[in-house]
């Protein structure tokens, strides 16, 4: 044991030596590469102002060879490597200058947007953040973290970030714009509306967008002319943006309006002339407007362009119901059903085009799965008009009364112009022996539908 002990010592003591020797001679030395490498980036500075960048790099790296710990040649190479575009060297240099001590609001002003490039979102939204802590009313960076956190699906955030900058800079539209879109994901019709006005007013650069979600704020509020107005103007400043011609088209159903309806989408795959979708949408909007054999063949383009979805075949399968050919009906329904096997509105057609082939049973079934489908479909949406129209239409095959007027009535709260809805309502009403209610259905029906609401006349002087 004490042999060991002499030798740590012995060991120890060369060790202590050699320290003090470095201790004298490294910081002469320092000195003297720190001056030079100082010297050196100085003179990429002077390069890098007159945007010299390449030759800048050049600078900054002669200074790194002589100290490679110059936090301020790091921080400035990585600078110069980002406004060249050199992302990924870039992000190391300024990394590196982080770590070595260099202000880090500076680096993190600039790095957020790496880590964007990156699609590192969660490091970019990070970033941008500490630079905030530095400078809380950056406009660019808070327009930053509110476009970062808004694609993080993180609404409520985007919506903070959006806000302090249109607080800061309250003449800039394109602040309000961003603050409309955030309250347009949160479902706040209210606010969407309000900033989506004040960007027109602080004429934003996103005119045919803050119209339509002004449009949509309108909508949803139940303002129906004054969103027409509105989407209008959207389609006039920015025709190609795609939500504006079903929105509108919505509107115009919601209006009993289905040949306007019918207009948008055409107008509308004039911009997106292959979109299935319009053209399935197309299909529906024919068969409420009794154009069963353009709603066949809209149907049968939406399959074209979207053979993978199964609305436009279910929309081809009522079409077929229409013009009384049940058996490609059905064909079309089973095509539905493989791709949605549940679904409600489905299970309806097939029951009646069973019900048109007089095969009683068959229909039954379907018209019971059709329910318990569509009672799904509207606990999901309970506020879609349609959904409670199709409710009341199955409730009715199915021979459950007073379910169908409940679903009917619900319906018309929704939608009061849904005629269709009221005619099967006054229908109803008039089965169970209700004049006076049947009578009121006719009465609201015949300031929209002259027509029908002569049938639905005819069908209550029958009972």
């Amino acid at each position: 044991m004490k042999r060991m002990n002499k030798k740590f010592t012995i060991f120890s003591l060369i060790i202590s030596l050699a320290l003090t020797l470095f201790a004298y001679s490294v910081p002469a030395q320092s000195k003297k590469d720190l001056k030079k490498s100082k010297q050196l980036v100085d003179q990429g500075n002077k390069l890098f102002k007159k945007k010299d960048y390449r030759n800048a790099i050049g600078k900054y790296s002669e200074a790194l060879t002589v100290v490679p710990t110059n936090a301020d040649a790091l921080y400035w190479r990585g600078y110069s490597h980002y406004n060249l575009q050199e992302n990924d060297a870039a992000f190391v240099n300024l990394s590196n200058a982080l770590a070595r001590g260099y202000k880090p609001a500076d680096i993190y002003k600039l790095r957020w947007f790496l880590n964007y490039e990156r699609k590192d979102l969660p490091a970019a939204l990070a970033d941008a953040r500490m630079a905030l802590q530095a400078e809380p009313t950056d406009l660019a960076i808070l327009q930053a973290a509110g476009g970062i956190s808004f694609e993080l699906n993180n609404y409520a955030d985007a919506l903070e970030f959006f806000s302090r900058a249109a607080k800061k800079d309250t003449n800039n539209g394109d602040f309000h714009y961003s603050v409309a879109r955030a309250h347009y994901a949160l479902g706040n019709t209210q606010g969407e509306e309000n900033a989506a006005e004040e960007a027109l007013k602080k004429r934003t650069r996103f005119v045919g967008e803050s119209y339509f979600l002004l449009g949509d704020a309108l909508h949803k509020q139940g303002k129906s002319d004054q969103a027409v107005e509105a989407y209008r103007k959207a389609i006039g400043a920015k025709p190609d943006i795609y939500e504006i011609y079903p929105s509108l088209a919505d509107v115009y159903r919601s209006q009993n309006r289905f040949e306007d309806a019918i207009n948008v989408l055409r107008e509308g795959l004039r911009v997106f002339p292959n979109d299935g979708n319009f053209y399935t949408d197309l299909s529906w909007y024919y068969s409420l407007s009794n154009r069963n054999d353009d709603a066949i063949q809209a149907a049968q383009a939406g399959i074209k362009f979207l053979p993978n979805q199964y609305m436009a075949y279910t929309n081809l399968c009522r079409a077929y119901n229409d013009v009384g050919k049940p058996e490609m009906a059905i064909a079309a329904c089973n095509n539905a059903l493989r791709l949605k096997p549940d679904d409600g509105e489905t299970y309806f057609y097939l029951g009646r085009a069973n019900s048109l082939l007089k095969r009683s049973s068959e229909a039954s079934r379907h018209y019971k799965r059709a329910v318990a489908g569509l009672l799904d479909f509207t606990n999901s949406n309970p506020n879609s008009s349609d959904g409670f129209y199709l409710l009341g239409n199955a409730f009715f095959a199915d021979d459950q009364r007073d379910r169908a007027i409940e679903a009917y009535s619900r319906c018309l709260q929704l939608n009061p112009g849904f005629v269709k809805a009221m005619f099967n309502l006054g229908v109803i009403q008039a089965l169970q022996n209700n004049k006076p209610a049947a009578m009121e259905q006719y009465n609201a029906l015949l300031r929209l539908d002259a027509d029908l609401a002569e049938k639905l006349r005819a069908a209550i002087d029958q009972q």
